[in-house]
């Protein structure tokens, strides 16, 4: 489902602004497919995924939030790396649970509002190895060297990016979107100025 059109009268692109879309809409964009699937979640400009305070906060608004609101819905489990939660705090998905990369479990564990909820993985395959048959739908928060370890080692089927402007940051070229994935969703927000962009994986399987 597309949401991008060609006026072929005058060869125009006319992008459809994310503020036209109710909630259930974009969750509709975001649906997750039945068979199980590793889905990556990013926001990143051309100078990086952190802002001036050294965080993704900075860079975030409430319209890029509305869309992780969407994508996370339905999580099974979420993967951030370790210093994603030192740096910005535990937020576990609405259901399911949070993994954490990390190899030494140095985490803020007194601030962690349900342990029960979290698994620590030291690598790539205990995530795999970990994940309950019922966990089909997993999604990769980052940050970036997180989302580089999955992408070689397990690799991702879906990505969901928002970007400020048009260009995908030269960071991402690990990803090889423009190679092996096809463009299933675009959206603008005329407000913020961002765009927000969701591939689904064009060739079988994962890397």
């Amino acid at each position: 489902m597309a949401y991008e059109t060609t006026d072929s009268r005058e060869n125009i692109r006319i992008m459809l602004d994310s503020a036209d879309k109710s909630d259930q809409a974009l969750r509709d964009i975001y649906a997750w497919p039945d068979t199980q699937t590793f889905r990556l979640n990013l926001l990143a400009t051309p100078d990086g995924i952190v802002g001036p305070d050294g965080t993704s906060h900075s860079l975030t608004n409430p319209e890029d939030r509305r869309i992780l609101r969407a994508i996370r819905a339905e999580a099974d489990v979420v993967i951030v790396g370790a210093e994603s939660v030192r740096t910005e705090g535990w937020f576990l998905p609405p259901h399911g649970r949070l993994m954490v990369l990390s190899s030494t479990g140095f985490l803020p564990w007194d601030t962690c509002p349900d342990s029960t909820r979290v698994f620590v993985a030291p690598s790539a395959s205990a995530i795999v190895h970990n994940l309950a048959k019922t966990e089909t739908r997993v999604l990769c928060e980052g940050g970036l060297e997180t989302a580089k370890l999955i992408a070689e080692r397990i690799g991702f089927d879906e990505i969901a990016l928002s970007t400020t402007g048009d260009d995908i940051p030269p960071m991402l070229s690990f990803l090889h979107i423009q190679d092996d994935f096809a463009l299933a969703s675009q959206l603008i927000n005329s407000l913020h100025q961002m765009t927000f962009r969701y591939w689904r994986r064009a060739v079988e399987g994962r890397s």
